[in-house]
């Protein structure tokens, strides 16, 4: 009796795990997140287009994306973690920005359904965040600061310590 009690739970435990599995797999692939004249952070407003690029780039690079300038207003993007690659279009002006879906390998793309793995999402909100937020585009990175806190980069910077031999 307790044998066959047994295989029941086993059997029910089992269905449950296979039945989690298949709603988890379901659920990685999700609508195409696309990024559509999303605007910079104000501090932008007096930035040129050559200003912004670079910010862009900038911006790009320490979220490990590759980009390639395109043309004035346009970079291509591309993200690799493993066997998942996407590239995808950057769009902009002085205000606005937006990020396209152009390609991808490893990522369960379906054109039709317009769906793709839940990770590229996530590539493309991290992306999105970050460039919302640039900032300052200015000559001058000081003329921000309060007139209390009126100093130099060097002044706000504490020098490396000396490093001596003593024994």
């Amino acid at each position: 009796m307790f044998h066959t009690l047994f295989k029941k739970q086993c059997h029910v435990l089992l269905s449950l795990i296979f039945v989690l599995i298949a709603i988890g797999g379901c659920r990685s692939a999700v609508p195409v997140a696309r990024v559509d004249d999303e605007p910079f952070f104000a501090a932008t407003k007096d930035a040129d287009l050559n200003q912004i690029t670079q910010k862009i780039l900038e911006t790009g690079r320490q979220r490990k994306f590759g980009m390639k300038v395109i043309a004035a207003g346009h970079i291509e993007a591309f993200y690799a973690h493993r066997n998942a690659r996407a590239v995808m279009d950057i769009k902009y002006t002085t205000k606005h920005f937006s990020i396209i879906y152009k390609d991808s390998s490893g990522l369960k793309y379906n054109k039709a359904a317009n769906t793709i793995s839940s990770h590229y999402n996530t590539w493309v909100k991290n992306l999105k965040a970050d460039l919302s937020n640039i900032y300052p585009l200015s000559p001058s990175a000081d003329a921000t600061l309060p007139k209390s806190q009126d100093k130099t980069r060097a002044e706000l910077i504490p020098p490396k310590p000396e490093l001596t031999d003593s024994i």
